[in-house]
């Protein structure tokens, strides 16, 4: 039996009892190393299992040894038998995090990954890095958000019957505030009763802000944290836990009074960066229909630093794990948690004007198209949600081509990153751009890659329709593009339409 990775790898899928067996004979207390069991091993677990997996005492000694641990399932065979034999189960551009996994699983041998229950048992300290579903973002109500927390619950149980009565579990999946108190803390209590530890629970929630891309791993041990323990004893653990593997001289550790805190803490932060790019996103249609370059006039109010440096720039739309859901996160916790009446409007508000972003990317589509999409042949370059990171989740690419394919277009996509879209599965993504350059209409630069910034007017074959939704073309190659024969328009650049790039 094989399991196959999004890069097309065939994978052995591990038979559990095998590794249990491996398990048995573990002797590393023996040699002075903790053990620490990462509960999920996607973008945020496999990374964070790498990171602590590199962290060394005063003398260079490894200080844990680290079994990353997910479901038994054809979704995560994969992910462990490509651990397991030295490779980083995330592709990124941050060459570290290949270096790091090689060297734990090949060199110190302290990494390992697993599908086994039983390496709970092992841990000193359990990492919770698992999915957690939000049903659905495009909601136009706090009555109709539907957060699933039976799989947390699940995995919870599951560390709750192996766990040692003296392990800390620390949380790092973002969560509806209160989760931690209201949902974690008894289900593990329970679990615990049910075998007969009387122990009080060492739980703590350190929300991660890892960041795919070249800052990966950084993004880990060299970046702020904020963190909150269940009680005292449990506070004092995670932060000498934390502390042994993040910069804390440079990047000093925040704690919060309890979790609730910690919990909206994380919540609050990525529903700040979604209504600042709402808000970019209306003045974006003004900046269009008064002819005005909105890219050049927000470099121009960035330069005040500490006030204006983080306004967002206009763009094709918002994707990713987080941005997507955590504010939904937030009202359903006011909603069914707490039971407040209160309603976060405006950042509901903003989450359903980033759903809708990449619809006006499609409506500029349409406008130079003269309103017929039907039968004609579009490209879309760029599926993932970052540039130059193969990461699909929530791609705002996914509800373009819906809108493409119920307009009756038929498009092809391509991203220099990936090879298969996992929400996409049917969807083929061309690998040669410039044949698929001589085969469309139009094309729609989704996503501002490094490889499609690097192309010249020379790569276009011949004169096509072109919507720049993410700056992929500056103002030169545009005049040159027109020049040619292309058509285009840009999302913020109402200044192309005002010198005639679209007719």
């Amino acid at each position: 039996m094989h399991s196959i990775a999004p890069d097309g790898a065939i994978y052995p899928v591990p038979r559990i009892e095998e590794i249990n067996a491996d398990f048995v004979g573990i002797a590393q207390r023996a040699r002075g190393w903790r053990v620490v069991v990462v509960q999920g091993l996607g973008f945020v677990g496999a990374a964070v299992a790498a990171v602590i997996a590199a962290a060394r005492d005063a003398a260079g000694a490894p200080l844990y040894f680290v079994i990353g641990v997910d479901l038994p399932t054809p979704a995560a065979y994969w992910k462990i038998a490509k651990l397991n034999a030295g490779c980083a189960p995330i592709a990124s551009p941050d060459a570290e995090f290949d270096r790091l996994v090689s060297e734990a699983v090949g060199q110190t041998q302290n990494l390992c990954a697993t599908a086994s229950e039983e390496a709970y048992a092992l841990a000193d300290f359990i990492m919770v890095d698992v999915h957690l579903d939000v049903v659905d973002r495009a909601v136009e109500s706090a009555a109709e958000i539907q957060v699933n927390l039976a799989g947390l619950e699940s995995a919870i149980r599951a560390v709750g019957r192996g766990m040692r009565a003296d392990a800390l579990v620390l949380v790092e999946t973002t969560v509806p505030f209160g989760t931690c108190q209201r949902v974690i803390f008894p289900t593990l209590s329970e679990e615990r009763a049910a075998r007969g530890i009387s122990a009080p629970v060492l739980l703590a929630h350190a929300y991660e802000r890892v960041m795919p891309g070249p800052r990966y791993l950084a993004s880990i041990r060299r970046f702020w944290r904020t963190f909150s323990g269940i009680d005292e004893a449990s506070a004092r653990r995670a932060r000498e836990f934390l502390a042994s593997f993040i910069d804390t001289s440079n990047f000093p550790l925040r704690e919060l009074d309890d979790p609730v805190a910690s919990e909206m803490a994380k919540i609050l932060e990525n529903s700040y960066r979604a209504a600042n790019i709402a808000f970019i996103h209306e003045w974006t249609l003004l900046a269009e229909r008064a002819g005005v370059n909105l890219w050049e006039v927000v470099d121009s109010i960035r330069v005040r630093k500490g006030t204006h440096d983080n306004m967002r720039y206009p763009g094709f739309g918002v994707g990713g794990y987080c941005l997507t859901k955590d504010s939904l996160l937030a009202q359903w916790s006011a909603t069914h948690l707490f039971k407040m009446d209160h309603v976060l409007e405006v950042t509901m508000n903003a989450l359903q004007i980033n759903y809708r972003m990449p619809l006006h990317s499609f409506d500029l589509l349409s406008e130079l198209c003269g309103g017929a999409l039907e039968g004609r042949r579009i490209l879309i370059c760029g599926v993932s949600y970052l540039p130059d990171v193969a990461d699909t989740r929530n791609s705002p690419t996914g509800i373009f081509v819906d809108a493409l394919a119920a307009a009756g277009a038929h498009w092809s996509a391509h991203d220099p990153c990936l090879r298969f879209w996992p929400e996409q599965p049917d969807a083929v993504l061309v690998e040669d751009l410039a044949g698929a350059l001589r085969e469309t209409e139009a094309v729609v630069f989704a996503v501002p890659h490094a490889a499609y910034r690097a192309l010249s007017p020379d790569h276009y074959p011949k004169p096509l329709l072109v919507v720049d939704a993410n700056n992929v073309l500056d103002d030169t190659k545009a005049a040159s593009l027109h020049g040619r024969g292309h058509r285009l328009l840009g999302v913020g650049k109402g200044h192309w339409k005002k010198r005639g790039y679209h007719s």
